[in-house]
């Protein structure tokens, strides 16, 4: 007997209506014939008024084990995949650029907001005072060179902490913004799964 191993991705969008176990899952075995036909079974067909549904594993390899009766099929992905579905993939260019620019400027004017924010919460002005203070005896002076300085550590901790200047990495590790964003895309993913699930709305094996 062959055996199909299924990878089953947690998430998938496609401009084509009927998907496909190829377009779902990384799918491999010995006997490269029986797993193209795995491949080119058929999961799911959207109608024109649906863009998303919930597929269970156990569907896919429903759907698979029908195409390929002799084999045996096994899972080792998610045990549900998000499908996505887009008749018109065009993006309207001047408006992805306007949403960027909207996001930078809430991004650059509410993190400069905050900072002062903060700064007047905790006095900074009085710290640097004090700091002066102690360093040159007199209130006041070298104010400057302390406002320059603390400015400059500011940039940089900023630039290390989010390991990027400009569109380079300083190392290879992915930023926190790229970890967030992970774990808010797994999370929203895993929301999806169980609510659609609770509602009895996931395609599952008859």
């Amino acid at each position: 007997m062959d055996i199909i191993y299924v990878n089953l991705s947690p998430k998938m969008q496609s401009t084509k209506s009927v998907i496909t176990a190829e377009d779902v899952a990384e799918i491999t075995g010995r006997n490269q014939e029986v797993v193209e036909k795995a491949r080119k079974a058929q999961i799911y067909e959207f109608a024109e008024d649906h863009t998303r549904r919930i597929v269970s594993q156990l569907k896919v390899i429903s759907c698979i084990e029908k195409a390929c009766p002799s084999a045996a099929v096994i899972s080792v992905g998610a045990k549900e995949t998000i499908l996505e579905y887009s008749s018109n993939p065009r993006h309207n260019k001047a408006w992805e650029i306007l949403k960027v620019v909207f996001v930078a400027c809430v991004s650059f004017f509410g993190t400069g907001f905050t900072i002062m924010a903060f700064h007047n919460d905790i006095g900074i002005r009085e710290v640097f005072e004090q700091i002066s203070s102690l360093i040159t005896g007199e209130s006041g002076k070298g104010m400057l060179t302390i406002e320059i300085a603390y400015a400059l550590g500011l940039a940089g901790g900023i630039i290390i902490f989010f390991n990027h200047i400009g569109k380079r990495r300083i190392t290879h590790d992915p930023t926190p913004i790229e970890v967030s964003m992970r774990k808010y895309e797994d999370d929203v993913n895993n929301t999806l799964a169980e609510t659609w699930d609770r509602e009895g709305k996931t395609i599952d094996a008859p």
